[in-house]
């Protein structure tokens, strides 16, 4: 990377994502339009750029299925560009989405995964949720899950739904938000509700 261009404000401007990003001038073939890009070129683009930026071992594979775009990241240190809890991973998640509807509105979203780690991470949702229903069923007592992102307590939610014998609730706030699983019978009003 230039030397030059050293702070993130830079990076960001020249993979699209901040307005200051230089504006490409370009001769054009007489009677030639420029296509205009997919989401999925879009997002590519957008994708390969930092990956590159990042370390030149990384790739990445874009799929879309309607208005979802699922992009993996493969290759380089994927520990790295999962970061601690996967922090980095949504951050880039967050900013593939921001490219994204600025060129296309709210219209498409992006889940973004490296090394199998959202599925993996699902998965041990899943089996925290049952775990905990499963408690639950048998103390007869709330039981407080672990502080988690939204899209994780939603699995939450999802999942114990329709359980006959417990119900859920999200309480707290900001990054203390978390998941309680009651027992059916001594839940407080209003449980059972995605938050």
């Amino acid at each position: 990377m230039d030397e030059k261009k050293k702070n993130i404000d830079d990076l960001l401007a020249d993979l699209g994502v901040l307005e200051e990003a230089p504006v490409e001038v370009g001769l054009k073939e007489a009677g030639k339009e420029e296509r205009p890009k997919s989401p999925k070129e879009v997002l590519e683009g957008f994708l390969v750029g930092l990956l590159l930026r990042l370390d030149p071992g990384y790739h990445v594979e874009v799929r879309q299925e309607g208005n979802l775009l699922k992009a993996e990241v493969k290759g380089g240190d994927l520990g790295r560009f999962i970061g601690k809890e996967g922090r980095t991973l949504k951050a880039v998640e967050y900013l593939a989405g921001v490219v994204l509807a600025k060129h296309f509105g709210g219209e498409y979203r992006v889940v973004l995964d490296a090394a199998g780690y959202r599925r993996r991470r699902e998965e041990r949702i899943r089996k925290l949720a049952e775990e905990a229903a499963l408690t639950v069923e048998l103390t007869g007592e709330p039981l407080p899950l672990p502080p988690m992102r939204p899209s994780e307590r939603r699995i939450v939610h999802m999942l114990l739904k329709n359980h006959p014998k417990v119900t859920t609730e999200s309480q707290g706030e900001g990054e203390e938000r978390h998941v309680v699983v009651y027992p059916r019978d001594k839940a407080p009003p209003g449980t059972g509700k995605e938050a």
